[in-house]
């Protein structure tokens, strides 16, 4: 059982810091059944799913049934986030039941 499995749901950011790699890769965002499928094959190895990688999370506008998702398959939604976005996405975040956000 791993204590986390990481989820990059987007390769998309709206920043550009100068200590991020970036990718070459092109740019777009997991679909809610691709996410479906991940988070089925992760429900019997961790309990935790941290959604972030190279990408900002709350870009994606599925963001919330992707949580919703992950909850009803048992797992628990962490988010690291530039934070640029919540403003405009923060009570979204509260309302599905994300774990944390950082």
């Amino acid at each position: 059982m791993y204590s986390r499995v990481y989820v990059e749901i987007t390769n998309s950011c709206n920043m550009s810091c100068s200590f991020c790699l970036g990718t070459s890769r092109k740019t777009r965002m997991m679909t809610e059944s691709e996410f479906e499928y991940v988070a089925k094959s992760l429900k019997d190895l961790t309990d935790y799913v941290y959604l972030h990688v190279l990408g900002e999370p709350l870009l994606p506008p599925e963001l919330p049934e992707i949580i919703r998702i992950a909850a009803e398959r048992g797992l628990k939604v962490a988010i690291t986030t530039n934070g640029t976005l919540l403003d405009k996405r923060g009570d979204e975040l509260i309302s599905s039941g994300v774990y944390k956000v950082s």
